[in-house]
């Protein structure tokens, strides 16, 4: 049987990810939104996300790489802030809850409170959006 999530719910979704992560720069939240996407497995996702970042410029291999744990992207892929976002990334959608401090600490070291919460949004709202779109394909 089809699921379909109610028109109200998804419209506040979309303003919900449209203000999600607004402080940060837009290759970087498309890169958290594909990493994101790809831990979650969610298909329509990734590719629009991986169009998203081609649209914009973005290495073929830096996209190509999203789908591999962050630690194994290689040196000089991205920045080492851009790491660590993407680690704090991976920790808040699939990874034990002892790792959440060790890696939002990381983080910090090049990310201020704000811009911490903004990563945060960022992948609860890609989150969201994954479950969503896996529970209606």
């Amino acid at each position: 049987m089809e699921a379909r999530v109610g028109a109200g719910f998804l419209k506040a979704l979309e303003r919900l990810d449209g203000d999600a992560g607004d402080v940060l720069e837009r290759r970087l939240r498309d890169l958290l939104r594909l990493r994101v996407s790809h831990l979650n497995g969610c298909r329509h996702s990734i590719r629009l996300h991986a169009e998203s970042l081609a649209d914009a410029g973005t290495r073929p291999d830096l996209i190509s790489a999203l789908a591999r744990p962050a630690r194994q992207i290689r040196p000089g892929l991205v920045s080492d802030g851009e790491m660590a976002a993407l680690r704090l990334a991976e920790v808040l959608t699939d990874a034990p809850r002892a790792l959440e401090e060790e890696a939002r600490a990381h983080a910090g070291e090049w990310f201020n409170a704000t811009q911490l919460g903004a990563i945060v949004e960022v992948v609860a709202t890609t989150n969201a959006w994954n479950r969503v779109m896996r529970g209606v394909e």
